[in-house]
């Protein structure tokens, strides 16, 4: 993977542009450590990492963490806020819809605001289910457009339709997830 891609030219202002604090991070870690009844053992792996917001409490408190990401850059900026890698963080520079493991790796598998960049989202969630261990976790965190954006987005589409420009041709981010039914899927595989 050499060539760069958008999260390579974003990467150095990304966490500016996040609400996740350290604070906030803290206690989400504390949720998902107990919803999933985590011990010292529990592994976890976060596709998508970026600049490891979501994992670094999990990290810092000792739990094996593997992300991947198709940014190297990103991965740079994680590293940097850690001084060095850890041995219980293994970082992958590679496509995180192609997971690269062996079968029931993982004890919690972890997606935030990623599967729309996915090119098949039901071939990536078979991955994840794949790589999964049997009794593991899957925690999945979808985009949530506010209603600010919402009601811009519905003023646009209005002055798009007095020039006849189709409405079907420019979607929405709501009818984009809309159609990525992550629950629904994972239902009807049962």
């Amino acid at each position: 993977m050499k060539k760069s891609n958008y999260y390579d030219y974003i990467a150095q202002i990304y966490d500016q542009t996040r609400w996740l604090t350290e604070s906030v991070a803290e206690e989400v870690a504390d949720f998902i450590l107990e919803l999933t009844c985590a011990t010292p053992e529990t592994s976890f792996l976060e596709p998508g990492v970026g600049t490891g917001l979501n994992v670094i409490p999990l990290v810092k408190r000792g739990y094996s963490v593997t992300g991947i990401d198709a940014s190297q850059k990103m991965l740079d900026q994680f590293r940097q806020k850690l001084n060095a890698t850890p041995v219980n963080l293994n970082l992958i520079h590679g496509d995180a819809s192609q997971l690269p493991f062996p079968d029931n790796s993982f004890d919690v598998v972890l997606t935030v605001h990623m599967i729309h960049t996915v090119s098949d989202w039901r071939v990536f969630l078979d991955n994840i289910d794949r790589v999964l261990n049997p009794r593991g976790f899957y925690l999945n965190c979808q985009w949530i457009t506010p209603p600010a954006r919402r009601e811009f987005e519905g003023y646009f589409q209005d002055i798009l339709s007095k020039y006849k420009i189709a409405k079907q041709e420019s979607q929405s981010i709501d009818t984009v997830i809309h159609k990525i039914d992550v629950e629904g899927y994972l239902q009807a595989k049962g």
